[in-house]
């Protein structure tokens, strides 16, 4: 299976962004912060769409969940699909995975932090986590050693009044990373399970540094 993508092509650009929605969102939704967050179009952005339908609308899923949880066996196999993709848009695009950024919210945040810390996993160039924790599922084992980030770039976003990911689980994410050795940029907003354009002002700084 492959996932559906939409790609914002940019004339140069010699870098990849790959940004995962949330759940019950689809591939347009980060796509359309892509002209604040690179307005000088130095990466050509690759949105896919979650693999899983939701009914009676438009929007999709990344993985299954009981109770609130992921189905361990359907969080691995969209995990699978993300870095299958990676592989391939790499490849094609003639652009090493150390020049490549993952990013994504909620659902997909947890995907993006599982590809970049996976074990065994390519090494990604950096990783952008919006409104999400620490994915926590049996079978995924995290690189966590300290000095394992050898400082790679990582933006950690969180919403101080978000009751579904509240923000005390955005810092452990930058917790970790940065025990981890990675080069951490943590940010709190005055919001909710949402995205804010003092976000993507503060996502075009982090990007261009890189």
């Amino acid at each position: 299976m492959s996932l559906l993508t939409y790609t914002i092509e940019r004339d140069g650009a010699d870098r990849l962004l790959f940004l995962l929605h949330g759940w019950s969102a689809e591939q347009h939704h980060l796509a359309a912060y892509v002209p604040l967050v690179d307005p000088n179009g130095h990466y050509t952005a690759i949105c896919p769409r979650a693999p899983l339908d939701l009914p009676h609308g438009d929007g999709a899923s990344w993985y299954d969940r009981v109770d609130g949880q992921p189905v361990e066996s359907s969080f691995l196999e969209g995990l699978g699909l993300v870095e299958q993709l990676m592989a391939e848009k790499s490849e094609s695009y003639g652009v090493p995975l150390e020049r490549c950024v993952i990013g994504g919210f909620s659902q997909g945040g947890f995907l993006a932090i599982a590809a970049a810390l996976r074990a065994g996993a390519p090494r990604i160039g950096g990783v952008w986590a919006m409104c999400c924790a620490m994915p926590d599922v049996g079978g995924l084992e995290l690189d966590l050693a300290p000095g394992s980030g050898d400082r790679r770039p990582a933006l950690v976003q969180f919403g101080e009044l978000d009751p579904i990911m509240p923000p005390e689980r955005g810092r452990a994410v930058a917790a970790a990373l940065d025990h981890a050795g990675w080069n951490v940029t943590e940010a709190g907003y005055p919001m909710a399970h949402t995205q804010r354009i003092e976000m993507m002002s503060d996502a075009e700084a982090w990007l261009a540094a890189e």
